[in-house]
């Protein structure tokens, strides 16, 4: 499933995050299972070294933020919520 359009992509919202590519995956696949529209970001660890951010952020358009929030939730993977939404 495509974004709606590039707006939206600059209006993104980073909503959870994960050290593990396996639970990053498992949370997209849900999110996109649900109708939410993802754009995912990984950030690798050679980055991490230098003292950069380091896993795998997921973000959502905004209109869909509210949403996933609560699949998330629903399902035992509000852990993986950034604090500032938690």
């Amino acid at each position: 499933m495509g974004l709606r359009s590039n707006a939206l992509i600059m209006a993104s919202l980073r909503i959870a995050h994960t050290f593990d590519i396996g639970s990053f995956a498992a949370i997209k696949a849900l999110l996109e299972s649900r109708g939410v529209e993802t754009l995912d970001i990984a950030l690798g660890g050679h980055l991490a070294i230098a003292g950069a951010d380091q896993g795998y952020y997921l973000e959502v358009v905004p209109d869909d933020r509210a949403r996933a929030c609560r699949i998330l939730r629903e399902n035992d993977l509000g852990k993986y919520l950034l604090e500032s939404i938690a």
